[in-house]
C-alpha cells in the first residue's frame, strides 16, 4: 500500500495539512507509507493503538536518505506523532484525523508543529 502525504505549511508555525491514499480500495487505516507533496515520506504500523514507524524527509538538512524514528498513538480516526531529527536540533508533531476526501479516497488531516533547539544564551530573545 502507498499513499501520498501532502503538506503545505510555514516553518516553526503551527498549521493545517493533509494525506490522501493512493491504494483507495483498502478500507481506511493508517498502516503504510505516505508521501507528502515534497517527497517526505512517514511509514507508519499501528498496533492497540500505538503508532511506530519511521520518516525519511526530502527537505531540509538531513540526508534524504536517512530515516528517522516516529511514535505516537492512535484512536479511532485520530493520530498523533512526533520525530525526533535529533542530530539536527529539531522535532516534528502531527496530529490529526482520518477522512475520506471528495472522491472517497482516505486523507489525514492533520495540523504540525516544528520545534528548533536554540542555544540557551540565545532563547531569551529567539523564544
Amino acid at each position: 500500500m502507498f499513499r501520498a502525504l501532502a503538506i503545505s505549511a510555514l516553518l516553526f508555525l503551527v498549521t493545517a495539512a493533509c494525506a490522501q491514499a493512493q491504494d483507495t480500495q483498502r478500507a481506511p487505516g493508517f498502516n503504510g507509507a505516505w508521501e507528502n507533496d515534497m517527497g517526505s515520506l512517514a511509514t507508519f504500523a499501528v498496533k492497540d493503538g500505538e503508532v511506530r514507524g519511521t520518516y525519511q524527509t526530502n527537505v531540509g538538512e538531513p540526508d534524504k536518505s536517512q530515516s528517522f524514528p516516529l511514535i505516537g498513538f492512535a484512536q479511532g480516526d485520530q493520530i498523533t506523532f512526533t520525530v525526533n531529527f535529533k542530530a539536527y536540533g529539531s522535532m516534528t508533531a502531527w496530529t490529526g484525523q482520518l477522512i475520506l476526501d471528495n472522491e472517497g479516497v482516505p486523507t489525514i488531516r492533520t495540523l504540525w508543529h516544528l520545534t528548533n533547539d536554540i542555544e540557551d544564551a540565545k532563547e531569551k530573545d529567539d523564544i
